[in-house]
This record gives structure tokens, C-alpha cells and sequence, in this order.
């Protein structure tokens, strides 16, 4: 099997496996800790080569968290086996085989911090890896040779042996007179592994041991790491170059000096608190906690709570609402609209608020002196106190900063752990109720067509309207309409533009389409008017009932003080009215019959005038439009004092439908 084969086996087991460099027990990418997963498009993506799609040869690191791997070494002269079985360990467990002949027994048990239990014997767990079944090295300590990571013993995972468990080791966290900050997080251990990989050893005679202080206070003090995860990582990636190699009690012993003595900035070098503004954020629970329910665990009828409606049937608390529309459609209107209502706790239209709230508006196109301008002109043509307004909204836009919330290692996403976590620390400010993202394009720079890593975008989005409980308004936009109708896009959640998950993970969706000819017909509207009309139709409602019903705007034109003509979308009533159209058909119909000195039309010829002067009819078939002809003057119309009406002009299978002038 390949090594990506094995990876893939490794994935269907539940492992999250990330890639190794060719040969070695080096992780390829720095953010190993947030790319490792066991999705099987994203590890084949992982081990492919993007442009010619051949399959690299990476070694397999699999990520140990919520694991408890215990790796048992005999290389070097260590007698791994017999410590191991002193401590209590066994291989009654699913068992991989090392080049060098130790082992690497997987058990479950407590995420646990990395420690050695004895001089052979070391705990991989929590943001720690081993190499996976599969895996070459191309050199190996003690041998120079090659060899290969076997699985040799393929059974289910066993629970950690019970007279090991006790020396296992928690997760730790150091406290102080500063601010309470996690240790060991995983951007954190992958930016210390990058560091490692790069940083010269130290050499007897030459420093070596001032180095070796300076290293353990970098990792314990500016990567904010623990001294068991400290020790892990420079005995596996450092220590091995280093001449002559320490111990690991030497090891230990500098670490623990550093943390001790060093003075280094505490988190300097943790992406996670790059920003002074950000918050400690709690590690997710052990997924055997989050699956530890059981049966039953449905709520009682009189326990449940009503839903988090903040403008019902459009925005919601901790949920995600997109708004899917062309360029120039009128959707930074229509969203800015939104926002001033709940600024204010106004009712959209037929929508009602039932809360006032603070908005945050990301936009990526327009600067904040024209989103400002766009505040101006809905806040007047829907009478909103503009100095209310701006009061509890705030407006970003790409000039103020690079809101990039998901980037990507190939073709990999991962989260700009940082700054996902400043926003969410922003947004979780008192009386914030709903972010804007405007449009949904400029917050990633993922493949906006591959589908995980437009799932892993809207998780993303997702994780920060729940943290911050916050609703939501992701605008977007839609595929180009081509030889379709306007008709066939109204409602359909289908053009949106890219991978299917963006709509997929969304709970509500609307489209913004401009009025079609079906519309100007069903509504009375004139041709030439037509794109000053734009109707808002639910596309997906997962949390409550779909309205067959559109919302209708009309574009308006407001002007500033500056001079300035902004365009605004107004919430105005429409209804079904086809009369209009009605009258216009009358009215040509009997001037064509009054310049012929006709009594009476067939329908044919009805057809043949009304393709020429009717807009509206000009591209409909001969059928639609004897249809329409004979559904409009079924009911006689009187008009200009004289009357005209579709009927037969006999019975029978022989007569035909002609339209009379009396």
C-alpha cells in the first residue's frame, strides 16, 4: 500500500492524519495540529500534488489527541519491552511496529499531557503525534538505513492498561499575576515545531549550553507551551542534531531552569494571542464528554424554549442567513436596511424585530466613507433618525484591516486561529447582535468551488455567531444567469455561486432577483421599469415554514448633501394585479380593428399584432399568448364606451376563438 493508502485506512478508522515530509518524522506544513483530519477528500488532497495530481510519498503523522499512544523504544541501547511490561503496559491493543523496533501501542483514555514514564517509555496525547503505519524513513538512528512504520497488531483500541493510567499526566495551564493563559495550543505547538525544525543544535564546547537554555525559555515562555510538551518536542525534533545529545533528564533539567528563570515575553510567540484583545478561549471538551448522553437525552416539552428569532424568518441568534444575489443587485442596501431597523428595533416590512441590537457591517468592496453614504440614503428613504442609527453600528471595511478568518496550505483551509478569535471577542461586546459580511468572498481565500473547504468557511462562520451569539447576514454571491430566466432563479438556492456546502450549511437563504417578465405581467409593471424592481423570495427556510410570497424593493435614487445620487432599494408593497396589462392588449387590439373596420379578430391575427406591440409578448409563443388573450377577455372589458370579449364563433369542433369589438 501507498502512503497514501495508509493514510486513507488510517482516516476510515477515525484518526486525523496529516502529512510528514518525504522520508522523515517531520510535519510538511507549521499548522499540523488544526489541518491533521480524517476526511477522506482532504486527505487525498493533502497527499496529492494540486497541479499534476500525482500522489506525494508523505509519511503519515497522526494526531494523538484524545488518544493515549504509548511509544515504546529499544533503539540506542534502551530496553523499552521489559520497562514497558514493568510498568503494566501490553500490545492487547491495536500496534504499530517502529524501523527501529520499538512499538507504538494506541490506547483510548484521557487526553493527557506528553511525558515520558520512563527512560524507554514515553505518553503521546494531547497536540502530539506519532508516525503512522506506512511511513519510510529514509534514515534510521542507529542503523543508517531505511525502514518502514508496520501495523502488527490490528485489533480495537483497548482502554489505557489501569496500572499506567495513574501516572498519566493532565493538560496543564499557567497561572500567574498576568492575565490566565492556555498552554499547549495547537498553533502554538506547530509554530514551536516549525521553530525546532529550524533552529541550529547545540554543540558541545561551542555554547552548547547556554543554547540549549535559550531554546527551553523560547518554548516554555514565548510559545507558552508546558515543560512535558517543552521536552517532547526538543527531545523529537531538536535534540537528535544535537552534539553530543542530552538526556532526557538533562533536558528536563533546562526546561524546567527556563521556565524557572527565563525572560521572555509570556505568549509572545502564540498566534493565539497576537492581539492584545483576545480572550481565553476554553480547549473543547474530550469527544467522550461531548457524546456522553445517552438514550433519553431528548428535552421535555415544558423545557423547551421558544427560538432565538431576532427579525423573524430572517435573522437569528447563533445561526447564519445568507443572501444571495448578483453584482449590483442591491444587496449592501438591502442589508444595510436590515441593519438600521434592528438598530432601532423596527419591523422590516412584513418581517417583525423583536429586538433592538447593535450591528458590526465587514465590508470588502467599499470603504467606510461609502457605506457611510449608503447609511445615509436608507435611513431617508425609510425615516430612520440617521444619528440614532450610526450610534450602534460599526463599519469595517478591507482598508481597516484584512478580515481573513479561514486561509489555506495548498488546498487545505485553516483558521486564522487569531484573528477568528479577536472577532469573536469584539462581537461578544454587550448589546451586538448581528455581523454583516459583505460579501462572503473577501473573509476567505479558499477554492470558493471545493466543497470542504467552503464547509470548513461556513463552520467557521458558524462558530463565530455562536460564541459571540450573534446573528449572522452573509451576502453572497449568485452564478451568472446565462441562457436561464429570471423566472427559473427566483427562490432557488441552487445559483449560488461555488461549492453547494456554502448553501447546505446555511439554515436560511433568500435570493435577490430583479422583476421578470412573468413578474411585469403577474403585477402590472411596464417592461421599460422592470430592473427598478427587485423581489426578495425565501430560497431555504430550515426553521420554519417557506413563504411562497416575494418581498418587493424598488430601486430610488437618493440625493446627498454633498450632491452625491446614492441608490437605494425601498421596501414597497406590490400586489398581484393584471389588469394593466389587461387594458394595454384592449386598447391595441381595438385600435388595430378600428383602423381595419373590423367587427371582430381572429385569434391568429391577435397573436401577429400583439408579438409587434406588446413588449411583454414579444418573446412568448403563439400558444402563451392565445392563452393569455383568451384568459384575459373571457370576462368582457369595457373600455373608451365600447366593450371587448373572447368567445367562439360557433359550436362545435370547427369554431374558432375570435375576439369581438361591440
Amino acid at each position: 500500500m501507498s502512503q497514501l493508502a495508509w493514510a486513507l485506512d488510517w482516516a476510515a478508522r477515525g484518526f486525523s492524519v496529516f502529512p510528514l515530509k518525504k522520508g522523515t518524522k517531520t510535519p510538511l506544513h507549521q499548522g499540523w495540529v488544526a489541518s491533521a483530519t480524517a476526511d477522506q477528500n482532504a486527505v487525498r488532497r493533502m497527499w496529492t500534488d494540486p497541479v499534476t495530481g500525482v500522489e506525494r510519498a508523505y509519511n503519515i503523522g497522526v494526531l494523538t489527541n484524545d488518544l493515549v499512544v504509548l511509544d515504546v523504544d529499544v533503539k540506542n541501547g534502551k530496553n523499552g519491552l521489559v520497562e514497558y511490561q514493568n510498568l503494566g503496559g501490553h500490545f492487547d491493543t491495536l500496534t504499530v511496529a517502529t524501523p527501529s523496533g520499538g512499538y507504538h501501542a494506541y490506547f483510548a483514555g484521557p487526553d493527557s499531557a506528553n511525558v515520558s514514564l520512563s527512560d524507554a517509555v514515553d505518553v503521546r496525547s494531547h497536540n502530539g503525534y506519532v508516525v503512522g503505519p506506512g511511513s519510510v524513513l529514509d534514515d534510521i538512528p542507529g542503523t543508517h538505513g531505511a525502514g518502514v512504520y508496520s501495523l502488527v497488531r490490528d485489533v480495537l483500541l483497548q482502554w489505557v492498561p489501569p496500572l499506567i493510567q495513574p501516572k498519566l499526566v493532565g493538560t496543564h495551564e499557567r497561572r500567574s499575576a498576568a492575565p490566565a493563559l492556555d498552554l499547549d495550543r495547537p498553533e502554538a505547538v506547530a509554530a514551536a515545531t516549525n521553530y525546532l525544525s529550524s533552529e541550529r543544535p547545540a554543540i558541545e564546547g561551542q555554547g552548547g549550553d547556554n543554547h540549549t537554555f535559550t531554546v527551553a525559555a523560547r518554548l516554555v515562555r514565548e510559545y507558552a507551551l508546558s515543560p512535558d510538551m517543552a521536552v517532547w518536542l526538543l527531545w523529537e525534533h531538536w535534540n537528535p542534531r544535537c552534539s553530543p545529545p542530552w538526556n532526557p533528564d538533562e533536558l528536563r533539567a533546562k526546561v524546567e531552569n527556563a521556565q524557572l528563570y527565563g525572560h521572555a515575553d509570556a505568549a509572545k510567540l502564540d498566534p493565539n494571542v497576537a492581539y492584545a484583545a483576545v480572550g481565553e478561549i476554553a480547549p473543547p471538551p474530550s469527544v467522550f464528554v461531548q457524546i456522553a448522553a445517552g438514550f433519553g437525552n431528548a428535552h421535555a416539552p415544558d423545557t423547551i424554549t421558544k427560538r432565538p428569532w431576532m427579525l423573524d424568518r430572517v435573522l437569528m441568534a447563533r445561526e447564519t442567513t445568507l443572501l444571495l444575489a448578483a453584482g449590483s443587485a442591491g444587496k449592501s442596501s438591502v442589508s444595510l436596511a436590515i441593519v438600521a431597523h434592528m438598530a432601532v428595533g423596527r419591523s422590516f416590512g412584513k418581517y417583525t424585530a423583536r429586538v433592538a441590537c447593535k450591528s458590526i457591517v465587514y465590508n470588502g468592496e467599499d470603504d467606510v466613507v461609502e457605506q457611510s453614504r449608503r447609511l445615509i440614503a436608507v435611513c431617508a428613504a425609510y425615516g430612520l433618525d440617521y444619528d440614532e442609527v450610526r450610534q450602534n453600528v460599526m463599519l469595517l471595511s478591507a482598508d481597516d484591516f484584512d478580515l481573513r478568518i479561514v486561509n489555506s496550505e495548498g488546498r487545505t483551509p485553516i483558521e486564522n486561529t487569531a484573528v477568528v478569535n479577536q472577532w469573536i471577542d469584539l462581537a461578544s461586546r454587550q448589546d451586538i447582535g448581528l455581523i454583516v459580511y459583505d460579501p462572503m468572498v473577501d473573509v476567505h481565500n479558499v477554492d470558493e468551488g471545493d466543497n470542504p473547504a467552503m464547509n470548513f468557511v461556513m463552520r467557521t462562520l458558524h462558530k463565530i455567531g455562536k460564541a459571540a451569539n450573534v446573528a449572522s447576514l452573509v451576502l453572497h454571491h449568485t452564478t451568472k444567469a446565462g441562457n436561464t430566466r429570471n423566472e427559473e432563479r427566483v427562490g432557488n438556492m441552487d445559483i449560488a455561486r461555488g461549492a453547494s456546502a456554502i448553501v447546505y450549511k446555511s439554515r436560511i437563504a433568500f435570493t435577490l432577483i430583479n422583476a421578470s417578465l412573468t413578474d411585469c405581467e403577474t403585477y402590472g409593471l411596464q417592461e421599460s421599469e422592470r430592473n427598478t424592481w427587485v423581489r426578495m423570495d425565501d430560497a431555504k427556510m430550515n426553521l420554519t415554514l417557506a413563504d411562497t410570497d416575494p418581498v418587493w424593493f424598488r430601486k430610488q435614487g437618493h440625493k446627498l448633501q454633498t450632491g452625491d445620487v446614492v441608490g437605494v432599494l425601498h421596501l414597497t408593497d406590490l400586489t398581484k394585479d393584471t389588469t394593466p396589462l389587461r387594458v394595454r392588449i384592449a386598447n391595441v387590439l381595438m385600435d388595430t380593428m378600428t383602423t381595419n373596420g373590423q367587427a371582430s379578430m381572429p385569434v391568429g391575427q391577435c397573436v401577429a399584432v400583439l408579438k409587434v406591440e406588446e413588449p411583454l409578448l414579444a418573446n412568448k409563443t403563439d400558444i402563451d399568448i392565445r392563452k393569455r388573450v383568451e384568459g384575459l377577455f373571457a370576462t368582457p372589458i369595457e373600455i373608451r364606451g365600447r366593450t371587448l370579449h373572447a368567445k367562439r364563433d360557433g359550436e362545435g369542433p370547427n369554431s374558432k376563438l375570435i375576439v369581438v369589438m361591440t
